[in-house]
């Protein structure tokens, strides 16, 4: 008898992945790997460290989570880095001895290269040759930065892991097909029809083939329509608390050529509908693929039908051979292989045929059906399925209607659990992403389980394809199939069971949240992200039934209390002073006595206030309450986080008073409780409080003193204070070198270096506080156009992404002043309106460098009565003391434009004399080029070079900035002019 079986995939099973591994690695012939001066067993490229021996990628100190394929495929390129690996080496090193699909290798590719692009996001490490294969290089090819539209729309979108794609080649070609010419697809189908999958593969295919970056959002969590907006936003980083997520969103996509793909549209039609034709009308290079059980019905939506697997012809005898030209057997035989080394033979195929006929060819349906096939064998499973299928959907039918098979399927293998099976099926469902092993015993609790017998129902449940395993650092973490969570979640619900699961499900959140803030003073930031950050899903939910919807109003607070570092870590501002809020006024009503616990809430709501209040009262009084509960419990780490918040209010324009005593305080209270961020706190607000006074050499060389200091310590062993110390301090510094001292250029490099780690960090308020003090300032004084547009846009992005519109009119002023600076707009409304903007905004948006830099632009297009409107407006209020120069020489520019160039002679001499007096280098070389302009057009030679002459003569560096260049030009002029005269 003739027997036919699939060859086996490595990917699905740990143990027959080492086994295949080390028998390729014991065979490969010693040369072909390649030489490298690292450890012989260690590849670099990048900032990354391949140990292939041992298959683990490393970012610095931090491991790099890759899929089984994808880390083969990684290590073959590796050992021929810098040359070209055809496609066919490739094929064999991830799946040895199966035929694949080409789709499947270039999915793999495209699912390596995001996960390399969450450390690295503005390099691309592995090169496509269309045709013949990949290339993996450290070589970067593109210029110093990408364009913002290359950039990643996100930072992390998880795409679910897919075996094996089996049986769609056709769809998911002409899918691509259909995507390249329609804006707005939609995969219409049954539950358990493979949409996901198709879709999935799809869109991978994309993005490895056309660059396209892909954003997936699963919509099975949206609980109702009002929740679609608010997942968009969070794939995309915005904050739940944006006040117009729509608009963010489609101000965030409109910049990027990128793909939504939305998963599991059916229960939120008109959402998803709505949606898209908003995003679809205010974006040009958006495209958007949906999955759903009916078709969307928005504007511009072509549906595509996605049919069953092929299967077999009823009423004929078929050879395994002849059964397994079809795509539904295919997947049913692949899958009970992986599982069983299941062999079918000619006797089988019948059985197999019809299997594959009663569950319509649904893939879902053929997964879950496919374990039986290991201890039974294919008439008994299929005699069981008949029996089954009878009871569940009735008889007289000639077979199941298909819209009722994945239900009957489930049913029938939810009947075929164990008690225990059950048990821990149903409890967790309440998980929103992945979960490990404790974390199912804390959710069977109540059910009195031996841990054993725990450990067996999950076995047991992944080998019955009720639930998928993932290895990840650390060990195994599993994930319920969407349609398996929702099922599961209805009986859970049924059963009674859900108070106590939700109860059990609240005090392991809150246990990992501890974890997580004791392990964020040794953990690297990027680590400690990486750990924590994917279960804020979970938190939220925990949240909500503890605290909004009262299941346990105690443990709601202590919750929020415990993810303040994680709301902080995310940048979700609103999410974190929304939660502090209803926390606190829970804590009131219920008479709480916990004052740590009061403490920890109000401690959170005044580092959230320090940034968005715009009532400066309220914002104060909050931060005044968390000092003296500090005090009162004698907390001296929650003191320093409150004085830094006041300290940081104070410094406000227009509100800086008592700023020296309460520096002087934090400083006492970090040295004595020996809090080193609470000290490097201290010396940021000090700096800033000698910036506004004009104190550059001081601040330049206590920003030099602490950037060394933070240089020693690992990243993340002592953790963000508030905002990241390194990029923060030495992003002062380098604006500190470009205008305080004689080394413009040291000041510039630093700041470029600053902007790229501050987008590679993935923490908002860092990034707004690098871009918006110092970064983009320096970049636009120095005319890197191109890089400071970028960066504004990126700004941008991170504003709406983080529910900050306060820094709205920040971003706006410097991407108007950049259009017209960079030659691309003439008129000069946009940059008024950013004007009015600014001045109608909030203290923290009063820096008069702001207003500056609209100044220039307006004049720079010949719009001097707009520019001097903004300028009279500053002399008016009071200027501030560090742009005094500046000012004063923008004013003698219009002075000259109108011929009088005596008052203009007068008031450059002030702007020079004010910028020799604060210090200030990069006003003052600017000045005193401008004066000896002037008065070289007085055909006072002498005196220009007088003037000119000294100050160029101190700079140590910076001679291509274009300040210095002017001045140099003009000294040459000067210098011939001199020598024509005497001649």
């Amino acid at each position: 008898m003739a027997t036919w079986k699939l060859p086996r995939s490595p990917a699905r099973d740990n143990f027959l992945d080492i086994i295949i591994l080390a028998r390729s690695r014991s065979s490969a012939p010693e040369e072909e790997y390649m030489v490298s001066t690292e450890p012989d067993d260690v590849v670099a490229f990048g900032p990354f460290r391949l140990h292939w021996e041992h298959r683990r990628l490393f970012f610095g100190a931090e491991e790099v989570q890759l899929g089984g394929r994808a880390m083969e495929i990684l290590v073959t390129l590796a050992r021929k880095k810098g040359e070209l690996v055809h496609k066919e080496e490739l094929y064999n090193a991830a799946w040895p001895g199966i035929f694949v699909h080409e789709a499947n290798l270039k999915v793999t590719i495209a699912s390596l290269r995001r996960a390399l692009r969450e450390y690295s996001p503005t390099e691309n490490y592995i090169r496509t040759f269309v045709g013949r294969g990949y290339r993996l290089s450290d070589q970067i090819i593109a210029g110093d930065m990408p364009s913002i539209a290359d950039l990643p729309v996100v930072a992390n979108t998880r795409f679910p892991e897919l075996g094996t794609v089996i049986g769609r080649d056709a769809e998911i070609a002409e899918l691509r097909d259909s995507i390249a010419a329609n804006r707005l697809m939609t995969i219409v189908g049954p539950g358990g029809i493979g949409k996901t999958t198709v879709a999935v593969a799809t869109v991978q295919l994309l993005e490895d083939e056309e660059g396209d970056l892909v954003t997936f959002i699963d919509l099975s969590r949206a609980a109702g329509e009002e929740f679609v907006i608010p997942s968009i936003a969070a794939a995309l980083g915005i904050s739940s608390g944006s006040q117009d997520r729509l608009e963010a969103i489609s101000s965030i996509l409109a910049r990027r050529k990128s793909l939504l793909l939305l998963d599991t549209c059916e229960h939120v039609l008109n959402a998803v509908a709505h949606l898209c034709d908003v995003i679809l009308a205010n974006t040009r290079d958006v495209r958007i693929l949906a999955t759903s059980r009916q078709a969307l019905r928005a504007k511009r939506e072509e549906v595509f039908w996605l049919a069953p697997l092929d299967v077999p012809p009823p009423d004929r005898t078929h050879t395994a051979e002849h059964v397994l030209l079809y795509s539904a057997p295919q997947l049913l035989v692949e899958r009970a292989s992986e599982k069983g080394k299941y062999t079918m033979e000619d006797g089988d195929a019948f059985a197999v045929a019809e299997i594959c006929r009663r569950l319509d060819g649904t893939p879902l349906a053929i997964e879950l059906i496919s374990s039986r096939l290991v201890s039974r064998s294919a008439p008994d499973v299929l005699k069981e399925l008949d029996n089954r299928f009878i009871t569940l959907v009735g008889g007289g039918e000639e077979g199941p209607l298909r819209q009722q098979t994945l239900l009957a399927t489930l049913e029938w293998s939810y009947a075929l659990l164990t008690k225990s099976e059950a048990a821990v099926l149903r409890a967790i469902s309440i998980f929103m992403g992945t979960f490990d092993m404790d974390a199912v015993v804390c959710v069977v609790a109540h059910h009195d389980l031996d841990p054993t017998a725990i450990f067996d129902a999950v076995a047991g449940l992944r080998a019955k394809s009720m639930l998928s395993v993932e290895q990840m650092s650390g060990g195994m973490r599993y994930r319920l199939l969407d349609s398996t969570r929702a099922f599961a979640g209805n009986l859970l619900e049924a059963s009674g069971e859900k108070p106590a699961v939700s109860g059990a499900y609240a005090r392991l959140m809150l246990g990992i949240f501890a974890r997580a803030n004791a392990d964020q003073s040794r953990l690297p930031a990027r680590q400690w992200y990486a750990a924590y950050a994917s279960h804020a899903d979970d938190l939220r939910r925990a949240i909500g039934w503890a605290l909004f919807r009262h299941g346990d109003p105690l443990l709601g607070m202590q919750l929020v209390a415990s993810g303040i570092p994680l709301w902080h870590e995310l940048s979700l501002s609103e999410e974190a002073r929304r939660n502090c809020e209803h926390a606190l006024a829970e804590f009131d009503r219920i008479g709480c006595a916990d004052m740590s616990l009061k403490l920890k809430l109000v401690v959170g709501l005044a580092a959230v206030n320090s940034y968005l209040s715009a009532d400066a009262g309220e914002a104060i009084k909050t931060i005044e309450t968390a000092i003296r509960l500090s005090r009162l419990i004698g907390d001296t780490n929650a003191e320093c986080q409150a004085l830094g918040a006041l300290a940081r209010y104070r410094l406000l324009p227009g509100n800086q008073t008592e700023v020296r005593k309460i520096l002087k305080e934090l400083k006492r209270v970090a040295t004595h409780s020996n809090n080193r961020p609470a000290q490097w706190e201290h010396e940021i607000l000090l700096t800033e409080l000698e910036i506004i006074h004009c104190q550059y050499p001081p601040a330049i060389a206590r920003m030099e003193r602490l950037s060394q200091e933070v240089r020693r310590f690992p990243d993340g062993t002592a953790s963000r204070f508030d905002l990241d110390p390194k990029i923060r301090s030495e992003t002062t510094l380098g604006a500190l070198q470009w205008l305080g001292s004689v080394r413009p250029g040291t000041g510039l490099n630093t700041v470029k270096i600053c902007a790229r780690e501050a987008l590679e960090l993935h923490h908002g308020w860092t990034l707004i506080s690098c871009y918006t003090h110092g970064g983009l300032f320096t970049l636009s004084e120095c005319q890197e156009w191109p890089l400071a547009t970028q960066y504004v846009e990126q700004l941008k992005d991170t504003i709406y992404r983080h529910g900050m519109p306060t820094w709205i009119p920040v971003a706006n002023c410097y991407a108007e002043a950049l259009y017209v600076l960079s030659g691309a707009r003439h008129d000069p409304d946009g940059p008024m309106s950013a004007f009015d903007e600014l001045r109608t905004g909030l203290r923290q948006l009063g820096r008069h460098a702001y207003y500056a830099l609209l100044i220039r632009a307006l004049y720079a297009i010949g719009h001097v009565d707009e520019g001097v409107r903004i300028l009279d407006y500053l002399f008016e209020i009071g200027p501030q003391r560090s742009m005094v120069p500046e000012l004063l020489r923008l004013r003698a520019i219009k002075e000259r434009s109108i011929g009088r160039d005596d008052d203009a002679l007068r008031t450059l001499g002030q702007s020079l004399l004010a910028a020799e007096e604060n210090g200030a280098w990069g006003w003052r070389i600017r000045c005193a080029t401008d004066l000896a302009a002037l008065l070289r057009d007085q055909l006072r030679i002498d005196d220009a070079k007088s003037v000119l002459e000294p100050v160029y003569s101190q700079f140590i560096d910076g001679f291509d900035t274009p300040d210095l260049q002017r001045a140099r030009h003009l000294l040459t002029e000067l210098q011939n002019f001199g020598r024509g005269l005497g001649s």
